[in-house]
C-alpha cells in the first residue's frame, strides 16, 4: 500500500501534508481494524517513530552533541529539585537575569530514552531573547511508572515556581513546552489542578505541545503497551483529553509534516478542542520536516517555531 493511500485512508491529513514515499504491502495486516481503520499493525507502527524517520539514531545523537556545545556556550546551574539521585534540573539564565520569563522544556524519548542532557541545545536561542530555560530530568519507564513521571514532572514546576527568583526568574511568567513523550508530559501538567496542590491555578501562562500524545487509549493498544504498563483509571488520569477543564492558558500545537498519521490526527483533535475554547494560541504542521528534526527549530532563533514559542511568551 502506498502511504499516502494510507494516510488518505485514515482522513487523518490534507493531501499537501501526505507524504509520498512507499510503505512495504506486507507492512500492513488484512486484519480487522482495532481503532478507527487500522489494524492492529498499522497500529503499531503508527506508534512507531522509527518507521517514519529513517536516520533517527543519527538524529537524536545530533541532540546530545549540540546540548554539548550549548553547555559549553552558557553552562547552566544543575539543582535537585526532588530527593532522587536523578532530581536534577538545568537553569540557564541571561547575565544579570531579573525578573525574565521561563520556559521549562520537557524531552522526549518514548517515555524510555534521552535525559536533560539530550535537551539542553534550545538554551542558547531562550537564553539569547531574554528568558531563562529550564529542563528537567527524570526516570524513564525502564525505571519507575508513567504516573510517577508525570508526577516527577510536576514537581520540577513546583520547584521552579518555589525557587524562581534565586536564579533571576519570574514566577508569575512560566511557560511549558515539550516535545513527543515529552509533549504529552507537559499536557498532562496543562490540564494539572495546581491549586489543588497549592500553586496559582494559572501558574502555568502558555504552553507549547510538539507531536505529543493527548489521549492514551490508541496508544496503549500500540506496540507500546509493551513497556509501558498502566491501569484504566491511569490511562483515564494521564489522557489530557479528558480533562480539559483544568487549562487556563493559551496553548500552540506543533506536529511535523512527516510524523506518523497518528501523531498528526492527536494533534489535530487536541488544536480543535483547544479552539473551541477560545485557548488555541497556534496550530502549524511543519514542511518537509520529520518528527525528530522539528524540536531542534528551537535551536534556531529565525526558525518557525521559534517564533511560536516567543510569540506565546510576548518576547
Amino acid at each position: 500500500m502506498k502511504r499516502r493511500s494510507f494516510l488518505a485512508a485514515m482522513g487523518a491529513l490534507p493531501s499537501a501534508v501526505a507524504a509520498s514515499s512507499f510503505v512495504a504491502a506486507d507492512s500492513f495486516s488484512a486484519s480487522p481494524p482495532v481503532f478507527l481503520d487500522y489494524s492492529q499493525a498499522q497500529m503499531d507502527i503508527a506508534y512507531d517513530q522509527s518507521f517514519w524517520a529513517a536516520d533517527i539514531n543519527g538524529l537524536q545523537a545530533g541532540d546530545g552533541t549540540a546540548s554539548a556545545a550549548a553547555r559549553a556556550k552558557i553552562p547552566p546551574r544543575t539543582m535537585h529539585y526532588g530527593p532522587g539521585v536523578n532530581d536534577l534540573i538545568d537553569v540557564f539564565t541571561p547575565a544579570n537575569a531579573s525578573g525574565v520569563p521561563i520556559m521549562v522544556f520537557t524531552h522526549g524519548g518514548a517515555w524510555e530514552f534521552n535525559t536533560r542532557l539530550d535537551a539542553s541545545y534550545p538554551a542558547p536561542t531562550f537564553v539569547g531573547r531574554g528568558a531563562a530555560y529550564v529542563t528537567p530530568d527524570f526516570e524513564n519507564v525502564k525505571i519507575v511508572t508513567l504516573p510517577q513521571m508525570v508526577e516527577n514532572c510536576r514537581r520540577a514546576l513546583e520547584w521552579t515556581f518555589h525557587n524562581a527568583a534565586s536564579f533571576g526568574g519570574d514566577p508569575a511568567r512560566i511557560y511549558l513546552s515539550g516535545h513527543s513523550s515529552g509533549g504529552h508530559l507537559v499536557a498532562c501538567l496543562l490540564t494539572t489542578d495546581w491549586a489543588a496542590r497549592g500553586l496559582p491555578k494559572d501558574v502555568i501562562k502558555g504552553g507549547l505541545v510538539m507531536s505529543g500524545m493527548y489521549e492514551l487509549y490508541p496508544v496503549m493498544i500500540s506496540s507500546r503497551r509493551t513497556y509501558v504498563h498502566i491501569t484504566a483509571e491511569e490511562e483515564a488520569a494521564l489522557s489530557p483529553m479528558r480533562h480539559l477543564d483544568q487549562i487556563t492558558c493559551p496553548i500552540a500545537v506543533l506536529n511535523a509534516d512527516k510524523d506518523s498519521p497518528e501523531f498528526i490526527r492527536q494533534g489535530t483533535v487536541f488544536a480543535e478542542a483547544l479552539r473551541g475554547m477560545g485557548r488555541l494560541a497556534d496550530r502549524k504542521i511543519l514542511f518537509d520536516t520529520n518528527h525528530f528534526e522539528e524540536p531542534e527549530e528551537l535551536a534556531k532563533p529565525d526558525s518557525e517555531v521559534s517564533a511560536v514559542a516567543f510569540k506565546l511568551m510576548g518576547l
